[in-house]
């Protein structure tokens, strides 16, 4: 596959990028010119060159579309790089996963998450769902759909084309994608050190090191039911060696925080938004999800501030 290619170049550093479908050092505007379903697209304004730097395959800030090739298929996926990135130490990563009929793109800007990557200095990660959803196993849209096996290969791929800390690796999404997102830190514990799920959080039966959680859920969400969360948020409390019963605070008007303490891992937080719909808390009203959106808090803001101090135990 051409992504393995990529990562070879890694110790052959005397060969051009364009050996890996990106643009050569020598030719910055590369990524105007080439197609979405090239493996390594780059998007106007990205800093295209590609040099090592402390150890890393540096591509340099910017934003990118790159792909890897699969046997379902090409499985592409949007990267934000902050301009803070030097590659010269390791930068968190948090993988942000867009719901069932959504796309990439739109999660990008629905979230509201580059604007806080470029704050919190970590690279961004919106990658594509299969037919634009997400295969949750033994929940639903269970095609058959390798989506695990896609994420793992997509972590894989990006470590060889810049600095990543394999103990702050993330994950976040809404709806389906929230599914995506816990499901990968369940099945991926080894991998993901904490996960972020907005209206669609889901527990199945994880092995394996602890995993941060920090969760949202609107009670007037009609897409995924309120009553679906709570249950989930106690199975990860129990899975992480918490205490049973939160503490719990109003932190708005239509917001309130339970906070799981004594864990013998990993944190767990809970919102809920009383009176919120199947959205992303302070996110722009009407541009994505259904429903009413809590403006109280910001999700995009409390997950990096939830993420910023966690690590992976194993």
């Amino acid at each position: 596959m051409r992504s393995i290619a990529c990562r070879s170049l890694v110790a052959v550093v005397a060969l051009s990028l364009a050996a890996c479908g990106g643009p050569s050092a020598g030719s910055p505007d590369r990524g105007e010119k080439e197609s979405r379903d090239e493996t390594a697209a780059v998007l106007p304004g990205a800093v295209a060159a590609a040099v090592p730097v402390g150890g890393c395959f540096d591509r340099g800030p910017g934003d990118y579309i790159d792909a890897i090739e699969r046997a379902e298929g090409s499985r592409s996926f949007r990267i934000h790089v902050p301009a803070s990135y030097e590659g010269r130490g390791l930068s968190p990563l948090l993988f942000n996963f867009h719901g069932q009929g959504r796309t990439a793109e739109e999660q990008e800007a629905y979230s509201g998450l580059v604007p806080v990557s470029e704050a919190g200095g970590f690279i961004l990660v919106t990658p594509e769902g299969s037919d634009r959803q997400w295969d949750i196993i033994g929940v639903y849209a269970d095609e058959g759909n390798d989506d695990i096996g896609a994420v793992s290969e997509i972590l894989d791929y990006l470590k060889g084309q810049f600095c990543v800390d394999p103990s702050r690796v993330f994950a976040t999404g809404l709806s389906n994608g929230a599914q995506m997102a816990a499901q990968a830190g369940c099945l991926l514990p080894y991998h993901f050190a904490g996960v972020a799920p907005v209206a669609g959080i889901v527990y199945q039966g994880c092995e394996g090191p602890p995993v941060a959680v920090i969760a949202f859920h609107g009670t007037e969400d009609y897409n995924v039911p309120y009553d679906s969360a709570p249950e989930a948020v106690v199975e990860w409390a129990r899975y992480n060696g918490c205490l049973e019963r939160p503490d719990t605070q109003r932190v708005g008007a239509q917001a309130v925080r339970d906070d799981y303490f004594g864990c013998s891992g990993q944190p767990v937080v809970f919102y809920t938004l009383e009176g919120g719909g199947h959205t992303w808390p302070g996110a722009e009203d009407n541009t994505g999800g259904a429903g009413p959106t809590n403006h109280e808090i910001h999700a995009s803001e409390l997950i990096w501030e939830f993420f910023r101090n966690v690590r992976r135990t194993d």
